[in-house]
């Protein structure tokens, strides 16, 4: 009987190992073709980052911090720096960034995923396909207008969520996406960017409290 135990054991062991090789080479090869779309288009690739993810605080990066981005992209498109990485084996993050930042945050996701987990995260609506949250209602009414409507319309299906925290604009990715989709995500995530711009900047937010408590 020890002896079947022992058997059954050595497969399980030899089952491990071989699915630990595959999605080894299963990485490497993600990483080879992101590498390779990098260099086509003059981005800047770098094979991991573990601080990177530190930087983000939101959405699918909330309390994340602990895992690594592999397979990071940095470059400039359309006038606009990006990033684009992996988390790790969970999610493929694009992040738009914007030479001002603000202190309110917005959050639009599907009607199918569930609500963000952020106390300071308030339900807007819905707005076309996506559900609106965010940190200050009366600023995301005056954002949340036709041209926002028409975004949320156009946005493409393997762009997951969608959101928004200090200078960075962000959204996410199966982790299985091509480069075709990559294209497409930071496109999209660049228009949401400059949706953003009319956000109030963190000076003129810091500035009104002030005036408010004088």
């Amino acid at each position: 009987m020890t002896a079947v135990w022992f058997g059954l054991a050595l497969i399980a062991l030899a089952g491990a190992i071989a699915l630990l090789y595959i999605d080894h080479a299963r990485r490497g090869q993600l990483g080879r073709v992101r590498q390779m779309w990098a260099k086509a288009q003059g981005y800047r690739y770098t094979p991991s980052d573990r601080a990177l993810p530190g930087q983000f605080s939101r959405a699918a990066l909330a309390n994340q911090e602990f895992l690594t981005a592999v397979d990071v992209v940095e470059g400039v498109r359309r006038g606009e720096k990006f990033l684009l990485f992996d988390l790790e084996d969970t999610v493929t993050v694009v992040a738009v960034r914007r030479e001002v930042g603000s202190d309110v945050d917005l959050d639009l996701r599907s009607r199918t995923d569930p609500p963000p987990k952020d106390a300071d995260l308030a339900l807007l609506g819905a707005l076309g396909p996506r559900i609106v949250f965010a940190t200050d209602l009366d600023v995301a009414r005056r954002v949340c207008d036709r041209r926002m409507a028409a975004f949320t319309e156009s946005v493409p299906s393997a762009v997951q969520l969608l959101w928004s925290e200090g200078e960075w604009t962000l959204g996410t990715l199966p982790l299985q996406s091509s480069g075709r989709d990559w294209d497409a995500a930071i496109d999209t995530v660049t228009r949401l960017s400059g949706l953003l711009h009319v956000l109030p900047p963190r000076r003129a937010i810091s500035e009104s409290r002030s005036a408010a408590d004088e």
